[in-house]
């Protein structure tokens, strides 16, 4: 018995103690859909988190390129398997310009560059994606319902190609985090 209890008293001591381990993950959030000219959009954000952005910044100015990967996944709810109708892949790739002294934010799909000296505020800028387009609604029947699914994995460069043995070796080179469920809707609640 008293063994039974120790063991009870260990689960909870890790159940407290792993908490803060999920406060430190960066995660991609479903913010709100809405339907314009018949194609759904989608709007995300990235949870802001001090701790994280200041070991991005330590990263990019050590030469390192980070890129944020952000997935959307539009499904529709099944019985036995949900079915995946679409998957959106946004990448924006950071970096430190040495010779403008400047953080650098490229937009994987527009090749757009965002620059700033003050790296919090570029960061800011790219945690909120708008207006994502999803999916065409003719396509979609209004008695079904559908989910969005949204993950964020951060991967890791290298700038400097003579380092990337030494780097790769002692750096992980891409980090996936949990997936977020949003809540289930039906496309006419979005009009």
């Amino acid at each position: 018995m008293l063994k039974y209890k120790n063991f009870i008293k260990l689960i909870i001591i890790l159940l407290i103690s792993s908490i803060p381990l999920y406060s430190h993950e960066l995660r991609l959030h479903y913010s709100r859909s809405y339907i314009d000219n018949n194609i759904l959009y989608a709007d995300v954000y990235a949870g802001i988190n001090i701790e994280i952005d200041e070991n991005i910044k330590r990263y990019v100015e050590s030469g390192i390129i980070v890129f944020l990967n952000f997935r959307i996944d539009f499904l529709r709810k099944r019985a036995i398997f949900n079915e995946n109708l679409k998957e959106v892949y946004l990448s924006r790739r950071i970096y430190y310009d040495f010779f403008t002294k400047e953080y650098v934010a490229v937009n994987s799909e527009t090749s757009l560059e965002t620059r700033s000296q003050n790296f919090y505020v570029l960061i800011r800028t790219l945690y909120q994606i708008s207006r994502v387009e999803i999916y065409e609604t003719d396509k979609l029947n209004e008695d079904n319902i559908y989910f969005f699914k949204t993950r964020l994995s951060i991967r890791f460069q290298n700038a400097f190609p003579y380092l990337s043995v030494f780097f790769n070796a002692i750096t992980p080179l891409q980090y996936r985090i949990k997936w977020l469920k949003t809540e289930e809707f039906k496309i006419n609640e979005l009009y």
